[in-house]
């Protein structure tokens, strides 16, 4: 039984390990972005980010040898810092899990899984909040999960499953916007550069949801005022990056169609 036991745990080790993925992502490149204020339904998608799935989830039996692991992680971890990073990671597995259930058609086991998930980002960020540094890696790393929770949501077929990644969504963004609200001018703007075409596709996602015919009046009420807080924050911080990225876009795109021989008809 004992060798039973020692032999389930390291083949969660080696699961979980060859599963792991690395919190600072690699940057992806942006697309372009119309930057008029009432017309944020232009913007273009942002790209795919594929973070995999969990071979352990919820559903699985062994669920609670990866809850042990996580505790041990987090006792190990010496410093602010490294407790923000592991909060980070921990946000991640819990969307890779999300990414698992959607899968297997476990829908009613992903509100609980974005519970947690939205508990991490909020230990990442209070963790965060004294090293100007960490907290742009954090913001970053919540914006690129923005983009996967949209993915997800579009795959999710049950109601309560579908509230709770558009909560998560909300949550994201308003975590970033808040985020850069305390940094400093130098830290803002750096972090406003990684983040903002990925909140600005969020607020898109919002005004979206805000007018479904498959939300109730109080849903709706509520998403508008998200809404309307995203809008301000756009327009507050990320209005001229967003115009920077456009004319970045335009003059590719026109680079590309000079570079493009014309045909020749006989």
């Amino acid at each position: 039984m004992r060798i039973t036991i020692v032999l389930a745990v390291l083949v969660l080790s080696a699961a979980l390990f060859a599963s792991h993925c690395d919190f600072a992502f690699a940057q992806n490149s942006t697309t372009s972005a119309d930057v008029n204020f009432d017309d944020l339904g232009s913007l273009d998608e942002s790209g795919a980010i594929d973070i995999g799935e969990s071979l352990i989830h919820p559903a699985s039996p062994l669920y609670f040898l990866k809850a042990i692991r996580e505790k041990i992680e987090m006792a190990i971890a010496s410093s602010n810092e490294a407790k923000a990073i592991t909060e980070i990671e921990f946000a991640q597995r819990r969307l890779r899990e999300t990414n698992a259930l959607v899968k297997l058609k476990k829908q009613d086991l992903i509100p609980q899984t974005l519970e947690r998930y939205k508990l991490h980002i909020k230990e990442a960020g209070d963790l965060s909040s004294r090293n100007e540094d960490l907290t742009i890696r954090v913001g970053e790393a919540i914006s690129r999960h923005l983009d996967v929770l949209q993915r997800v949501y579009d795959g999710v077929g049950n109601p309560t499953a579908k509230t709770a990644v558009r909560a998560a969504i909300e949550r994201a963004e308003e975590h970033n916007r808040m985020l850069i609200e305390k940094l400093d001018l130098v830290s803002q703007q750096e972090l406003i550069r990684k983040v903002a075409l990925r909140q600005a596709l969020a607020c898109k996602f919002m005004m979206r949801e805000a007018s479904s015919s498959a939300l109730n009046d109080t849903e709706r009420t509520f998403l508008k005022d998200k809404v309307d807080k995203c809008k301000e924050g756009i327009r507050k911080n990320l209005q001229d990056e967003l115009q920077e990225i456009k004319e970045k876009r335009m003059i590719l795109k026109q680079e590309r169609l000079q570079s493009t021989p014309s045909s020749i008809t006989q």
